[in-house]
């Protein structure tokens, strides 16, 4: 009896499906289609492909490690095969530089992993559940920690809260204005998230987005509606990738202009203490030689 050996055919196309051919040994025996698949997730890299067939074509997902969306939208051609959607997808990845973060660390070299769909649209929604990605690094948790220990409220609202609602206006204003642009974190920066402010000072706040707009129609953008917080002015200061940096990258300069402006302080402080003291000294001898006048009279 002869052996059969199945061999699996991947030919992507607009118009042609996967196939299977079986073959026997000596000759061609069977050629059929295979079961037309509609959903697929891989990781490539440090980034998480997850497609799946809609109205209209393939909505597709891409995302980092823990499962939080990057970059995503709907390939608008139901006549193609979900494995054509997927190599263009990674076609575009590899050739094209990284304007929005996603393409993360992927190189022409990486490879596709296979991974099952369900685990990945499960662990997606807990991570979306979680709230939008903020890339909490050690710079980052440090840089809000301080905050959080130094921040005055402003009309009984600490760090946290302000940047949430930082936050909400951010992404109502890109959805009004169809701004191509998402946001990846908010942090409270400047004098105020190291208690050095004055009467006053505004308030002080770096946002990261991602997209293809410009940081200086972002920042037209924000400052449109002259923006307040319990009274005090809100300075948003826009920042991409590929001209500020990252928060990551941003924030230890921040952190550096900081501090020197503290010691900046403390040292006119000191002096102002030490003003003061030379004063009150003058003050005292001018007394003492006074009643020494006055005890030799």
């Amino acid at each position: 009896m002869q052996e059969a050996v199945a061999i699996r055919v991947s030919e992507i196309s607009r118009r042609k499906w996967k196939q299977r051919c079986h073959f026997v040994r000596g000759g061609l025996s069977m050629l059929y289609e295979e079961p037309r698949e509609t959903e697929l997730a891989f990781k490539i890299a440090d980034r998480i492909i997850s497609i799946q067939e809609c109205d209209g074509g393939y909505d597709y997902s891409i995302m980092d490690e823990h499962y939080r969306e990057i970059d995503g939208g709907v390939y608008d051609d139901p006549a193609v095969d979900i494995n054509f959607v997927l190599l263009s997808i990674v076609e575009e990845l590899k050739e094209n530089p990284d304007t929005n973060r996603a393409k993360g660390n992927i190189t022409k070299e990486s490879k596709l992993i296979p991974l099952n769909y369900d685990e990945v649209a499960e662990q997606a929604d807990i991570a979306n559940m979680a709230g939008p990605a903020v890339y909490s690094s050690r710079v980052i948790m440090e840089f809000k920690a301080k905050t959080e220990e130094c921040f005055q409220p402003i009309d009984g609202l600490g760090a946290t809260e302000i940047e949430e609602l930082v936050e909400e206006y951010v992404t109502s204003k890109l959805s009004e204005n169809d701004f191509d642009a998402s946001g990846r974190g908010v942090v409270i920066s400047g004098s105020r998230c190291r208690g050095l402010e004055g009467k006053a000072s505004d308030l002080d706040v770096v946002v990261e987005l991602s997209g293809d707009e410009s940081e200086d129609d972002l920042f037209n953008l924000f400052h449109e509606d002259n923006f307040k917080i319990g009274g005090v002015p809100v300075d948003i200061n826009p920042i991409t990738k590929y001209k500020s940096g990252t928060l990551e990258e941003y924030l230890p300069g921040v952190e550096k202009y900081l501090e020197e402006k503290y010691q900046k302080a403390s040292v006119r402080k000191k002096l102002k203490e030490k003003k003061s003291e030379i004063r009150e000294n003058d003050e005292k001898a001018d007394k003492d030689n006074k009643k020494k006048s006055e005890n030799v009279r």
